[in-house]
Formats: structure tokens, C-alpha cells, sequence
């Protein structure tokens, strides 16, 4: 079943009411959407956090009557801000979550630059994480892909872990970067371009994109 895109609207303004939200449906099946969400909220947040306060508008409905949604925050007349990561220290998990989250944490350490998709980076089995692989692989990024449609304790395991509803996830020297709408935003800004740069993890030989 299908999510009306004024019923997304409406959950979105229920969190944050003042708002300015504008939903497209991209193919016309409801079910890929499109949203633009503007909000006074927003104000000194990372793009990672705001993104994850309208996934916590949309109460867990992402990925599942709602099966995709691009999405674009900002706050009113303000610049991009800078994806930084976010962090789980302190918070207590039930053992077996404890467990998933450490073979991940382990999988995050252990490579400089790793992307959790659906499939793999020769063959992706979805648009989104398609994308990302295509952006990494025009930047010359060599990286470690781990296909969550593989191990549903990954799968499960890497949402809770980051707090991020959706796949893919990009992590760069252990930081949480985004998904695919942060990604490809900073790539389109440069702001990824520089990331890598700053991290040491990109071939040079691949200039910036203009």
C-alpha cells in the first residue's frame, strides 16, 4: 500500500509546524516520493541530523509503506551545513543489538571508507545505492562494500546503529557521512570531494568534477 504524499506532508508538520514542505511523487505510483522540507528547526543542525528529525516525523514508515523518499532539508535562507558524525556512546543496548553493533563497529574501524548497500558495487541491486557507488567510483574511492541483503542482522543491525532508517550508509574513516540524498548533495557541492581529501582516503589522480 502506498503513502499519500499529503499524509507525509502532515506528519512532517506535525513534528515540525513551521514547515514549508513540497512532495513530488517521482514515478507516479506513490511509493518514490520526493521532499523538500524548509524549517526554522533545522537552524545549526548537520544534515545528518536534520534528516533523521524527518525520519522521526515519519515514525519508522520509511522503508516500509514508504519505500523511498529523496529528500532535501535546509533551514530558511541558510547555507548547506556540514555532515558530521553522529554517536551511540553512553547508550545502552540490549545484548544482542550490543552484539550486531559491534561486529559493525568492527567493519566501520577496519576500513577506511565503507558503504552498506544493497547489493554490491558491481552489481547494486538498488537505485540509491547505485548512486553512491557511481559517485565513489568517479572519485577514485577504494572502499569496502558490505551488502546488507546478505545478513539481515547487518541489514537491521547498521539502522539502529546509526540511527538511519534507510540504505545505503556511507562511513568514512569511522564517521557516519549519510545516505544516499546527503551523499550525492555533497558531491554535486564539492563538500564530499574535500571530506575525502581531508581524510586521505582519495585518489588524487581523479580530479574534482566540474
Amino acid at each position: 500500500m502506498a503513502m499519500d504524499a499529503g499524509e507525509v506532508e502532515r506528519l512532517i508538520k506535525a513534528k515540525l509546524p513551521d514547515a514549508k514542505v513540497t512532495i513530488r511523487d517521482l514515478v507516479g505510483d506513490g511509493d518514490h516520493l520526493s521532499a523538500r522540507v524548509v524549517s526554522q528547526a533545522f537552524r545549526g543542525k548537520t544534515r545528518v541530523q536534520q534528516h533523521q528529525m524527518v525520519y522521526e516525523a515519519l515514525a519508522g514508515r520509511m522503508g516500509g509503506i514508504l519505500h523511498a523518499l529523496a529528500l532535501e532539508t535546509s533551514a530558511p535562507a541558510d547555507g548547506r551545513s556540514k555532515a558530521t558524525a553522529t554517536s551511540s556512546e553512553g547508550v545502552r543496548e540490549p545484548m544482542s543489538q550490543q552484539t550486531d553493533h559491534d561486529r559493525i563497529r568492527t567493519l566501520v574501524a577496519g576500513n577506511d571508507v565503507v558503504l552498506f548497500m544493497k547489493g554490491t558495487k558491481n552489481s547494486p541491486q538498488c537505485g540509491f545505492s547505485d548512486q553512491v557507488a557511481q559517485i565513489l567510483q568517479q572519485l577514485g574511492v577504494d572502499y569496502k562494500d558490505i551488502n546488507v541483503l546478505d545478513d539481515a542482522t547487518v541489514r537491521d543491525g547498521i539502522k539502529s546503529y546509526t540511527n538511519w532508517p534507510t540504505i545505503p550508509q556511507l562511513y568514512v574513516k569511522g564517521e557516519f557521512v549519510g545516505g544516499c540524498d546527503i551523499v550525492r548533495e555533497m558531491f554535486q557541492s564539492g563538500d564530499l570531494q574535500k571530506l575525502l581529501n581531508q581524510k586521505g582516503v582519495r585518489d588524487e589522480k581523479h580530479p574534482t568534477p566540474a
